[in-house]
């Protein structure tokens, strides 16, 4: 189920960024760096949400 959710998060972000990338080399450089960071932050985040829930104690 997490790998299901990490790659729609990390495929959705990456769209996203690459859809608002300004068509230069520059542009495309600086959007591929925040898929990366903001795809990075959004899984660990998403990790901890979904363990704590797949596997929390009551």
């Amino acid at each position: 189920i997490k790998s299901v959710v990490f790659g729609f998060i990390a495929s959705w972000i990456a769209l996203f960024e690459g859809y608002d990338a300004i068509p230069t080399s520059e542009g495309v450089s600086r959007a591929t760096t925040r898929t990366v960071v903001n795809s990075a932050f959004s899984i660990l985040g998403l990790d901890f949400i979904l363990t704590a829930l797949m596997f929390g104690e009551d």
